[in-house]
């Protein structure tokens, strides 16, 4: 394991819940706001912060916590990926053990997290190699699955899925719909469920996504489940290798607990086959990662280039520990780790 550093951020406990790169820029979202985070490469760390607000380049109501809970990078777009998650208010103040049942128990509305986007990535012309946002690239627009009154077509999907729809009813932590990482090949795209796990099984969800020449996304086809066998986590991120799909996992609710990374080997090779039928895949569990009591949580995966050709890790954390921290150079330390080859294992069939 060997440490590196997100460095320029404006406040270096910023609640990170997802990342992206696209060589030597590399993009974060927080579980807060709607933003983009930006850092360039710096030798060993990554700095130069710079913040992108998402209504700049799309058609959505940034005063609105986002929760962006996903980033992926896909032949030179960004894909945006909110948790469609519905929450319980927080009550009471500091020091005041009473609770309003009335108020807690009223679910916010999901409306703002309902967010699955992809937006051009150009070269900024004010910052040498790297990467930033735009509305506009040439045909290429930035564009999103519509939102509606109540979500998006995504949710509407998981609200008529008789699998999930007991779920879309519930706050995320409590068992409820928590979408979470997204990975991007053409227009397949896959979706992780950090909630719910049913029964042991994680779920990752599939969609064919079609950009119109307005740049909106619209999902053509069926919404696939597939379950994943994660020793009862849910699914945290999700990361292309290639052809492999990197699973990182974890507890479903807030708790602290173990946290994980997975290989779906050849993924790629491995699309939806049914609806209703479906395989139990074993992905294979290749890294255990540190996890802390009330902080370090990790949350994103970056790819990065290793030593002879290898492929490391970069593991980002979310709540980081008050020791990842430097506040007089605004740095937070992340975990690199080496990543082990990929095997040949494969899903297993069950019926």
């Amino acid at each position: 394991m060997l440490d590196a550093d997100c460095r320029g951020a404006d406040d270096p406990t910023l609640d990170l819940s997802a990342a992206a790169r696209h060589g030597n820029t590399l993009f974060l979202g927080s579980d807060e706001g709607a933003c983009l985070e930006r850092l360039s490469r710096d030798g060993a760390t990554w700095a130069s912060h710079q913040r992108f607000p998402l209504d700049a380049v799309l058609g959505l109501d940034a005063s609105e916590e986002a929760d962006i809970e996903g980033l992926a990078e896909d032949d030179g777009w960004l894909w945006v990926l909110g948790s469609h998650a519905r929450t319980r208010p927080k009550v009471g103040n500091a020091g005041d053990d009473r609770i309003d049942l009335s108020a807690f128990s009223s679910l916010k509305d999901t409306r703002p997290r309902c967010l699955l986007a992809r937006v051009p990535l150009v070269e900024d012309s004010e910052t040498a190699g790297a990467m930033r946002p735009v509305r506009l690239d040439g045909p290429r627009r930035a564009g999103m699955v519509r939102q509606t009154k109540r979500g998006n077509r995504l949710a509407q999907m998981m609200k008529d899925s008789p699998l999930l729809k007991p779920f879309t009813r519930i706050a995320a932590k409590e068992g409820g719909v928590d979408l979470e990482g997204i990975a991007v090949a053409g227009s397949r795209v896959a979706i992780g469920m950090r909630g719910p796990v049913i029964q042991t099984y994680a779920v990752l969800l599939e969609v064919e996504i079609v950009a119109k020449r307005s740049g909106r996304l619209t999902i053509a086809g069926p919404l696939h489940k597939r379950l994943l066998e994660l020793d009862g986590l849910g699914i945290r991120d999700l990361k292309r290798d290639g052809a492999d799909l990197l699973i990182l996992a974890g507890p479903t609710t807030g708790l602290d607990g173990p946290c994980a990374v997975y290989r779906w080997t050849d993924w790629l090779g491995d699309p939806p086959q049914d609806d209703k039928v479906v395989r139990r895949h074993m992905p294979e569990r290749i890294i255990d990662l540190p996890f802390g009591r009330g902080d370090d949580h990790p949350e994103g995966l970056v790819l990065l280039d290793g030593i002879n050709g290898e492929r490391d890790l970069l593991v980002i954390c979310d709540s980081p520990a008050e020791g990842r921290v430097d506040p007089s150079t605004r740095t937070v330390r992340c975990d690199r780790f080496q990543l082990p080859a990929s095997s040949t294992r494969q899903a297993v069939s069950t019926g």
